[in-house]
C-alpha cells in the first residue's frame, strides 16, 4: 500500500498494522513521534512493530542522561516515559489510539493493565502480571528491565518480560513497548504473532496492512535532523534552540494609539481578533489602515498545530447567537474598510462552524454594505457541504491556507493534511463562481527550494490566484523549532517566481502573514482577472 492514512479508510472493525522494517534508534523513536502527531487524523488504532539495525539504549524523556553508559551505546531519549531499555534481544511495538477512542478515555494504568493482560494471555499461563505498586526508588535512573512496576509481565520467578510507557497529548495516545525475545524462547516472528493477536484482543477487531509512502518517511527524517539525532535532544531533552531573531526586517513600528483605539472596541463587544490572539507583528499597522481580521468560534481550537499562537487546551467556548451582530456593530464603530473572518478549528460542530462564517459575511454585508469581507477558513474536516454554504455568501476572498510543503505537514499541523487542503482549495474554485481563492505558507520551517516550487505549482493547479509567502516565527519555545531566517532577497525572488507561475497577486516578505495587505491582494486580482472579478 501506498497511501497515507487519511487518505485510506480502514474496513469497519480493523485497525492498522505497519510491519516495519529496521532501523537506527533515532529513526525508530521519530517514527512513533510522527505517528503521534497525526494521531488525530487516525479513525482507528495502529499498531507499529519494528525492529533495531544495530544494538541501542533508550529512556524515557524525563530521565537523566545516562552518562556511565554512552561511550558505549548509541543513546536515544523517547517520546514517552520510563526507565532505560537496551535493545537488540527484543521486540518493540508502538501503539497509537486516536484521542477519542476508548482505550484512550481510560486512566493510565488501566489501560496498561488491559494490554499487558492481553499479552500475558498470549505468551502463556506461566506469565503473570505484577499486582503491587513498586516501591519509591529514583526513577530519574531506571533500569527498565532491572524494576518492574505495577501492570509489568512477570514470569513465574519474578523477572520483568514486558513493559511499557505512555505519552498522551490532545492527538492521541503513543503506546511503547518492549517485550523479551526470551519471552517466546528467542523466536521473533513467533512473539510478532502473540503480539499482533493480543493487540486484536486489546482493540476489540482484526488488523489491515499498512505501510508510509515517501513523504511520510521524509517527515520522520526531519524529526531526526532536528530532535531525535540530537545532542540537544538526547542529553538535554530539548529542541534544538531556533537561530535568533534579531533582523531588523523582522521587527515592525507602530502606533499604540491605533492599537488602543481598536482593542477598546473589541473589549467593549466582547470580540477576539486573529491580530492578537495569533501575536501578529502587523496588528498595529492594520488597524491603522482601516483593516482588521476578527476570530470568530471562540478563542479554543480542537486541534493543536505545533506552529500557530492560538490556545488548544480546554473545551470549545459555546456558540453566541449574538456574534455576527456584535462583528457587524465593530466594523460600523471602527469604520472598517475591509476585514478578513476566520476561527478556531472546531471540529466539535457538525458543519466544522461554517454557518458562523455564513451568519457573519451576511451580517456585516447588511449592515457596512461598502466594507470589503474576506474569509480564512478551516479544511471543514473536507467537508464540501461545509465548504458551499460558506460560498453562497459570497465573500470577496476565500483563503485557506496549505501552511508548508506536503513532507513538512504531517509533522507541523495537526489532523489536516496537505492533501485535504489543496481539496478544499480545488472544491472553493470549482463551486465558487468566480469568488477568488488564496492560500499562503510559511518558510523557514526546513523546506527546500524545489519543495517550495512544488507547492506553488500545487496551488495553481488547484486554483489558487492569490498567495501569501510569510516568515515563520515560533510563538513560544514549546511550538515548532525556527530553521532558519529566509531574507528579504529570497523572498522577492519567490515574489517574482509565484507571479510567473500565474498568481494574479502575491505577498511575500518576512512579515508577511495571511491577512496581511489583504485589500491590496483583492484589488490585484480584480485588476489581473478582470473577467473573474466578484461584485
Amino acid at each position: 500500500m501506498n497511501n497515507t492514512i487519511d487518505e485510506m479508510e480502514p474496513q469497519e472493525n480493523t485497525w492498522w498494522l505497519w510491519l516495519d522494517e529496521e532501523h537506527d534508534a533515532a529513526f525508530n523513536m521519530a517514527a512513533d513521534q510522527v505517528l503521534l502527531n497525526i494521531a488525530g487524523s487516525l479513525t482507528v488504532p495502529l499498531l507499529r512493530i519494528y525492529k533495531w539495525n544495530k544494538k541501542a539504549v533508550t529512556f524515557g524523556r524525563s530521565q537523566l542522561f545516562p552518562d556511565s553508559i554512552s561511550n558505549k551505546f548509541t543513546l536515544v531519549r523517547r517520546p514517552t516515559g520510563g526507565g532505560i531499555v537496551w535493545h537488540g534481544e527484543d521486540l518493540t511495538y508502538s501503539a497509537i489510539l486516536p484521542a477519542e477512542h476508548p482505550i484512550a478515555q481510560m486512566e493510565i494504568h488501566e489501560s496498561y493493565q488491559l494490554l499487558h493482560a492481553k499479552i500475558s494471555e498470549q505468551l502463556g499461563m506461566t506469565f503473570q502480571l505484577k499486582e503491587k505498586k513498586s516501591t519509591e526508588k529514583d526513577l530519574l535512573r531506571m533500569k527498565c528491565f532491572d524494576s518492574p512496576t505495577r501492570h509489568d509481565i512477570l514470569g513465574s520467578d519474578g523477572t520483568k518480560y514486558a513493559g511499557a510507557a505512555q505519552y498522551r497529548t490532545k492527538n492521541g495516545t503513543l503506546i511503547q513497548g518492549s517485550i523479551l525475545l526470551k519471552a517466546a524462547d528467542g523466536n521473533w516472528e513467533r512473539l510478532r504473532d502473540m503480539t499482533v493477536n493480543a493487540f486484536s484482543a486489546f482493540v476489540g477487531s482484526d488488523p489491515a496492512f499498512w505501510s508510509p509512502p515517501e513523504h511520510f518517511k521524509d517527515s520522520i527524517k526531519n524529526l531526526v535532523d532536528i530532535q531525535f539525532g540530537t545532542e540537544n535532544w538526547n542529553k538535554h531533552g530539548q529542541i534544538d534552540k531556533a537561530p535568533e531573531i534579531a533582523s531588523d526586517w523582522l521587527r515592525v513600528r507602530s502606533s499604540a494609539a491605533d492599537r488602543k483605539t481598536v482593542t477598546d472596541v473589541l473589549a467593549d463587544l466582547h470580540l477576539n481578533t486573529v491580530c492578537a490572539s495569533a501575536h501578529c507583528p502587523n496588528l498595529g499597522k492594520c488597524f491603522s489602515e482601516g483593516v482588521a481580521t476578527f476570530l470568530i468560534l471562540g478563542n479554543t481550537c480542537t486541534r493543536n498545530c505545533r506552529f500557530c499562537a492560538i490556545g488548544g487546551k480546554g473545551h470549545p467556548d459555546e456558540l453566541q447567537p449574538d456574534e455576527a451582530e456584535r462583528l457587524a456593530e465593530a466594523v460600523s464603530r471602527l469604520e472598517l474598510s475591509y476585514v478578513v473572518i476566520t476561527s478556531v478549528t472546531r471540529d466539535d460542530l457538525p458543519d466544522g462552524g461554517a454557518a458562523a462564517f455564513r451568519d457573519a459575511i451576511l451580517t456585516i454585508r447588511g449592515r457596512c454594505p461598502g466594507t470589503g469581507v474576506e474569509v480564512l477558513t478551516p479544511d471543514f474536516a473536507g467537508c464540501e457541504s461545509s465548504l458551499k454554504s460558506v460560498l453562497d455568501a459570497r465573500p470577496d476572498v476565500f483563503n485557506h491556507n496549505v501552511e508548508t510543503v506536503s513532507r513538512l505537514s504531517t509533522i507541523i499541523r495537526s489532523v489536516a493534511t496537505y492533501k485535504r487542503s489543496l481539496g478544499v482549495l480545488a472544491s472553493a474554485a470549482r463551486i465558487g463562481d468566480g469568488i477568488p481563492v488564496k492560500s499562503g505558507l510559511m518558510l523557514g520551517l526546513g523546506e527546500t527550494d524545489e519543495e517550495v516550487h512544488e507547492t506553488l505549482l500545487d496551488l495553481r493547479q488547484a486554483g489558487v490566484s492569490l498567495l501569501t509567502l510569510g516568515q515563520y516565527l515560533p510563538p513560544t519555545k514549546s511550538h515548532y523549532p525556527l530553521e532558519r531566517i529566509v531574507s528579504p532577497e529570497e523572498f522577492d525572488r519567490w515574489h517574482k517566481t509565484a507571479l510567473k507561475y500565474g498568481f494574479a497577486g502575491v505577498m511575500s516578505g518576512p512579515l508577511v502573514r495571511s491577512s496581511f495587505q489583504a485589500r491590496e491582494l483583492l484589488r490585484l486580482y480584480r485588476k489581473n482577472c478582470p473577467v473573474h472579478t466578484v461584485h
